[in-house]
């Protein structure tokens, strides 16, 4: 498993082992194939609202990804705003900030899942269409694998010492 650098020293993106791309550039390949997601759609039909055509929520996810870099881009480039903004606890529970706390961002049906190692530093492990009739991560095998990806990612921070932004620092500096 690598971290790679995406922009500057605020967001980086996990490259698992057994994957050609890092997880950002998987995850928005994906959101931009229509092919992709108008399959991932036909396969989880049971779980679209009804009123909404797969071809009209195909186009929804395209532009919803491109809306999702845009404000990321947006945050990386303002001074007064910051990845906080964007990435919310997994946990809508959570109230407090825990250490290597895990994270979504979203838009509409789209979910960038990141573990936050300090404000405005994350780490992208991965991401899923999550439909509205998909309430919990354990409910569907792809986001299943996105919780694992997140723990996955997460015990590896922990066990190279990472609790911090200077502990992830000096790892990456370790590393490179």
């Amino acid at each position: 498993m690598k971290i790679v650098r995406i922009f500057a020293n605020h967001l980086f993106s996990f490259h698992f082992k057994d994957e050609i791309e890092n997880s950002l550039k998987r995850v928005l390949r994906q959101w931009e194939d229509p092919e992709y997601i108008y399959k991932f759609l036909k396969e989880n039909a049971a779980d679209i609202k009804p009123g909404k055509s797969i071809a009209e929520l195909t186009n929804e996810i395209m532009e919803d990804s491109r809306f999702i870099i845009d404000s990321i881009l947006k945050i990386i480039d303002s001074d007064e705003a910051n990845l906080d903004h964007f990435f919310k606890p997994l946990d809508n529970n959570e109230y407090r900030i825990h250490e290597l706390s895990r994270r979504k961002g979203r838009q509409s049906v789209l979910r960038l899942y990141a573990i936050r190692i300090e404000s405005n530093i994350y780490v992208i492990t991965g991401g899923a269409i999550k439909l509205p009739l998909q309430h919990l991560m354990e409910d569907r095998t792809h986001t299943q694998k996105e919780l694992i990806r997140l723990n996955t990612a997460k015990d590896y921070l922990k066990n190279n010492g990472i609790f911090d932004e200077d502990s992830f620092f000096e790892f990456l500096n370790e590393i490179s």
